[in-house]
């Protein structure tokens, strides 16, 4: 296919125009003339004016242009008629470029019309007048060859372009809609356009179509051959842009580093935060240890001043029993000079011979005795009335007691109607045994008829308690006991009742407390794994979940914790150690290993790999800790928010706000509490105040058991008061003692009496012996004087020491109530083990041991607190404001409870930023480091690496399919041709292989990156080097260095090779650069092997064969050039279009067919801005009738050139 007619519409400053085109076409004329501007009117036609394809005056160097002033050619300039800033079409204006093609002689192909239609205005908002571009439409109409008036129409009012508007309309109406058709995109148009040139119907591939308008455009961008490599590289090779890769792998790269400078200071601020930690830690548990020790201490003074206390005690009991003795000795002897008295009054009453003195005697000793004996009687009698009155009193309080409460729903044999009865006859009996205690003890009974009267009703009595006694307290009378038995199980049972709501009050203000100091109430076995975790693998930093997660809409709140359940309290710990906290968790005694240890990596790699749902339950939750954010973004991702039971009703997992819940194909409910709310502080708050409700509760409860149990406890008090008596026994014996008291009396009355004497040496025997006993009982008062003085000084060390001893419990005491405050101010602590323990260790270590402990630990204190304090002025010097740790110890209050609130307070700051830190912000960092590595390696693996490594072979190939292009062009009368070779360049050769070495890693792609990456020696120093560059300050060095290293034709060098048929190859090289002419043909022969190429000529029948050349063959001899228009106008039947000035044109014009001649010329008047208006004359060449002047010319040259040679040589 060959041009046949080009028609020109408002381009330049060209007139409205057809171009008719033969074989080979002159554009001449003066610079400047717009010879150029018609060339790049068919090189925007051939190219679309495509960024990549397209440079107006290719001949020119547009930045050479800029750098002179002149304004860069553009299509807008063109179309309003720009030259030198002014414009001949200073206005809104269309513009249009045809192109009709022809077949050429023996192509199948049909004719076809190509346009661009354009439209332009000028800016002149800015200081600065600029064309704009308003529209640019593409055309092609296949089988129609258009006109000049096509586009510029006359009518009644005179010629007119066509509107761009009305364009397509007016084309369709007279061709058909089917014969125009339209593209938007270049590159649509492109492949169309070179479709109908190779006779296609439809479009060829867009390659295709850029190789054929690349290959056009540069076959017209004439610039001298200075060197093969330049030729190569600039000509022939594809420029390939990697600029916006390097550029991108830079940016990836420098973030990394500077993200991994970020996490470096992070790490050295965790590590900072880590030792402060520990020194807290350390602190707390040592502050801990020293009050433990003090109660210790404290316990084990106690125990001390106890044991001198109970040995004075001892002391105290010998002197007492000895007095005792004393007494009992003293009214032994007593008893003994008594005896001897008596014995010396019988004695005396013989010596006198009297026998009535000795019955009297018998008789009185009768009534000394029934004296005695009813002395002894009183006390006994006295006790027995007080029980008797006693029962009553029991009596009453059973009866009340039975009527004002529930205790016989408790006890049921209490409401028993025999004991009621019995009660009631208890009280109602309490005056009918009342007795005169001192008319019947006294010595004046002259009648005791009275007292008989009494007897019956004591017996009555009597009979009445004891049978009562025998109702509560007989055992045999009811299956489960005795009353009393069943009363004390009760009582028994109301006590555990009142101990389990002590107990479970205890643990609600301690639950109250924990949270009031914004921690969380964990479950026993948690704590208990918790603690043992930390305390045999510190450096997992175990942690519960709970405390590093928030609801952020409370609505939802006890549905999401609810629905997941027990999971809130999972053990987060370093991956690393995930399995070893299991192993310790399992090792637990009893139930306290049934705490859940989470798998924190496995959840953040099956995490990454989910989906979420827009309605998902996380979005309702905030997390301060990365793996709580990946457990339950795996664990409970996909439970979804619904509105209502229905929803929930098909949904797999699912969750509404009133707590209904959807999983496993079951519907349930999944409601908590207020107080067994733990997600965030707004849930312990609420818990707070749900457990103090809880709390009174529990203690309004606490007060009702109390009174039940005191209640039954003051019922057990009376009913254990009811006892057996035997008063009326005691009355009897009375009533049988007066009888022979008056008996004895009476005889006493009776007797006469006369004088007698006896042995008066058996009297003084007996008087002697009571002397003896008298000496005795002195003897036994004097000692019982000095053990009473001694027992007054025992009793007196007693006191001092019963107050020493008070002194150390209250010391005791204060130590206990301190722990228990500890206990409050730090969850962890388990006072009632820690008690226990102090406990043993005051009763088996010497008091001077634990003083020197407590020394020792005193010192550890302040190391820790002033180590505490330098490392939080360490911290606070390098982080950044919002991590800034407010702590400011008050070391004058000597280590008090103030000073260890301080502490735990700094300690649960220093933990929260740690855990900020380390567990959010930079594991945040890790996973943006992760994804910033992996997508640099695809950056660079991809973008760069394969980019250069791939174009690198592309050129390889190029070259190699060109060489054998090359084969079929022959050139000259040495039947020439040529053909490429190449080597490596050494330092480029280190980049190929090391970027063979990065795309053959078979690990690259399983989640290593060129970080990780082990490469050969060679390939480090390259990696390491590139790296540096992609860091380098300096960018714009490090990216053209990048730049150079990117660009694939440097890697090797090139030479072209002239074959001669039949003779040795010659390198090029070996001509030198000369004046450049050596190597201008291969440049064209090369030139043309690269276009037919790229046209397709071994492919089909039709084909482009029109070439356009700009300062065509300035560098080469007139013979040289006319062999190179002959090679391809003849040899390649290429339709040649060429660019040169007037004055260099001569020599060629027995070849040209077809010449435009351009000149601009003045004028008068004024076209738009412009003083100056272009000519165009079109001329078609008789090349015979010129072939035939410039042979006559060249005779006539030669001829005159001998005469001169002749005359010169003559003279």
């Amino acid at each position: 296919m060959f041009l046949k007619k080009f028609i020109y519409v408002n381009w330049g400053n060209i007139p409205h125009l057809e171009f008719d085109f033969g074989p080979i076409c002159l554009f001449s004329g003066g610079n400047g003339s717009g010879k150029t501007t018609a060339a790049d009117a068919i090189q925007t036609v051939m190219t679309a004016a495509h960024d990549n394809l397209f440079h107006f005056n290719p001949g020119q160097d547009e930045s050479s242009q800029r750098a002179r002033g002149k304004q860069v050619r553009t299509l807008a300039s063109y179309v309003l008629g720009c030259d030198d800033g002014s414009y001949a079409r200073p206005y809104d204006c269309d513009g249009y470029l045809a192109a009709i093609f022809h077949p050429s002689e023996g192509e199948d192909s049909e004719p076809f019309t190509a346009i661009i239609a354009m439209r332009a205005h000028l800016d002149t908002a800015s200081s600065q007048r600029m064309a704009r571009l308003d529209d640019c439409q593409f055309l092609v109409l296949p089988g129609e060859q258009l006109s000049l008036s096509h586009f510029v129409r006359e009518d009644v009012a005179g010629r007119y372009v066509t509107p761009l508007k009305d364009l397509q309309k007016l084309l369709s109406k007279e061709f058909g809609a089917q014969a125009v058709e339209k593209y938007e995109k270049k590159k649509a148009y492109l492949c169309r356009l070179y479709g109908a040139l190779r006779g296609k119907k439809d479009a060829v591939s867009e390659r295709e179509a850029m190789n054929a308008a690349r290959a056009f455009s540069r076959f017209m961008a004439y610039k001298p051959v200075k060197s093969i490599n330049d030729f190569v590289g600039n000509e022939i090779l594809e420029p390939r842009d990697l600029g916006e890769a390097i550029r991108n792998v830079s940016s990836l790269l420098k973030t990394i580093h500077s993200m991994e400078a970020e996490a470096r200071v992070l790490r050295e601020s965790i590590t900072l935060l880590s030792h402060a930690d520990g020194l807290a830690k350390d602190y707390i548990n040592q502050w801990l240890d020293f009050n433990v020790l003090q109660y210790s201490e404290s316990q084990c003074r106690f125990l001390s001043e106890q044991q001198r206390y109970l040995a004075a005690k001892r002391d105290q009991q010998s002197m007492r029993e000895a007095i005792d003795n004393n007494q009992r000795e003293t009214d032994l002897a007593d008893a003994r000079r008594r005896e001897l008295r008596d014995q010396g009054r019988q004695l005396e009453a013989q010596r006198l011979g009297i026998p009535a003195l000795r019955d009297k005697d018998q008789l009185q000793n009768t009534v000394d005795t029934c004296h005695e004996q009813l002395h002894a009687q009183a006390q006994p009698l006295l006790v027995q009335m007080q029980l008797q009155q006693s029962n009553c009193d029991a009596a009453e309080r059973v009866i009340k007691a039975l009527a004002q409460s529930s205790i016989v729903l408790c006890v049921p044999a209490l409401g028993d109607k025999g004991i009621k009865q019995a009660a009631n006859g208890v009280v109602q009996s309490r005056h009918s045994a009342d007795i005169d205690m001192p008319t019947l003890l006294g010595r004046d009974w002259i009648d005791i008829a009275p007292l008989e009267n009494q007897m019956d009703k004591a017996l009555e009595v009597q009979t009445l308690q004891n049978r009562w006694v025998n109702l509560l307290h007989n055992k045999e009378l009811h299956s489960n006991g005795s009353v009393r038995d069943q009363l004390a199980r009760e009582v028994s049972k109301r006590e555990q009742d009142l101990g389990t709501l002590q107990r479970s009050s205890e643990r609600k203000r301690q639950e109250i407390d924990i949270l009031q100091g914004s921690q969380t109430s964990y479950p026993a076995p948690v704590r208990a794994a918790l603690e043992a975790i930390n305390k045999q693998c510190p450096e997992a930093d175990a942690r519960v979940l709970c405390d590093y997660v928030e609801v952020t809409d409370s609505s939802w709140q006890s549905a999401i914790e609810g629905y997941i359940g027990g999971a809130r309290f999972g053990i987060i710990v370093e991956p690393e150690y995930e399995a070893d906290a299991i192993a310790i968790v399992r090792g637990l005694p009893g139930r306290d290993n049934r705490a859940r240890v989470i798998q924190g990596e496995k959840a953040r790699r099956d995490s990454e790999k989910m989906t979420l749902p827009k309605n998902s339950i996380i979005n309702e939750i905030d997390f301060h800790h990365a793996t709580a954010r990946h457990y339950l973004s795996a664990s409970y991702g996909s439970v979804e928010q619904v509105e209502d039971r229905e929803s929930l009703r098909h949904t797999r997992r699912g969750l509404t706000r009133d707590c209904l819940g959807s999983g496993n194909y079951a519907l349930f409910r999944c409601d908590l509490a207020d107080s067994e709310l733990v997600f965030g502080q707004g849930a312990r708050e609420r818990a707070s105040e749900a457990k103090l409700r809880e709390l009174n509760d529990l203690n309004t409860e606490w007060q009702l058991a109390r009174d039940r149990h005191k209640e039954i406890v003051a019922l057990q008090v009376s009913v254990d008061a009811v006892v057996n008596v035997r008063f009326a026994d005691l009355l009897q014996n009375i009533l049988k003692l007066h009888r022979e008291l008056q008996t004895a009396e009476s005889a006493i009355e009776q007797l006469g009496l006369s004088d007698f004497s006896e042995m008066d040496d058996h009297l003084s025997g007996l008087r002697d012996q009571e002397d003896a006993q008298d000496t005795r009982i002195a003897e036994l008062l004097k000692l019982a004087g000095k053990l009473e003085a001694k027992l007054k000084q025992v009793d007196k060390l007693c006191h001092e020491l019963a107050d020493l001893q008070d002194s150390a419990q209250e010391q005791v005491d204060l130590a206990e109530v301190n722990l228990r405050t500890v206990a409050k101010e730090w969850s962890d602590f388990n006072l009632e083990d820690r008690l226990a323990l102090a406990d043993k260790a005051a009763a088996e270590t010497n008091l001077l041991t634990l003083i020197n402990q407590r020394d020792d630990l005193l010192a550890e204190l302040n190391n820790c607190a002033h180590g505490l304090v330098r490392a939080v002025m360490a911290h606070n010097q390098q982080s950044r404001p919002a991590d800034l740790l407010s702590y400011e110890p008050d070391f004058g209050r000597n280590h008090d409870a103030q000073f260890f609130r301080d502490i735990c307070g700094a300690q649960l700051q220093i933990d929260k930023i740690h855990n900020r830190l380390k567990n959010n912000i930079l594991a945040a960092k890790h996973e943006k480091l992760e994804a910033l590595k992996v997508s640099f390696n695809n950056t660079f693996v991809t973008n760069l690496c394969h980019s250069i490594y791939q174009a690198i072979n592309d050129g390889k190939k190029t070259l190699e399919d060109l060489n054998d292009e090359l084969q079929h062009h022959r050139f000259g009368a040495d039947r020439e041709s040529f053909r490429f070779d190449w080597e490596w360049v050494p330092e480029y050769k280190e980049y190929w292989q090391f970027f063979k070495e990065v795309i053959d890693s078979p690990s690259l792609g399983d989640g290593n990156t060129l970080f990780e990456l082990s490469f050969t020696k060679k390939g480090n120093d390259v990696r390491d080097r590139l790296m540096a560059m992609l860091l380098s300050d300096d960018e714009n060095k490090a990216l053209r260095e990048l730049e150079r290293l990117a660009d694939y034709r440097n890697y090797r060098n090139y030479e072209i090779f002239k074959e001669p048929e039949g003779k040795a190859p010659i390198a090029l090289s070996q001509y030198g650069t000369g004046s450049g002419g050596q190597l201008e043909t291969p440049a064209y022969i090369i030139r043309s092997a690269a276009i037919t190429s790229a046209f397709r000529f071994n492919e089909g029948k039709s084909h482009l064969r029109m070439v356009l050349v700009d300062e065509a063959f300035s560098k080469m001899d007139e013979h040289r050039s006319k062999e190179v228009i002959n090679y391809l106008a003849e040899s390649l039947g290429l339709q040649l279009l060429f660019i040169m000035p007037t004055s260099k044109s001569g020599p060629f014009m027995d070849l040209i067919s077809n010449q435009f001649v351009f000149t601009k010329c003045p004028i008068n008047g004024a076209v738009g801005e412009l003083k100056t208006r272009v000519l165009v004359d079109r001329q078609s060449c008789n090349t015979d009738k010129i072939q035939e002047l410039w042979s006559h010319h060249r005779r006539t040259i030669r001829h005159q050139a001998g005469l001169d040679f002749m005359t010169e040589f003559a003279s």
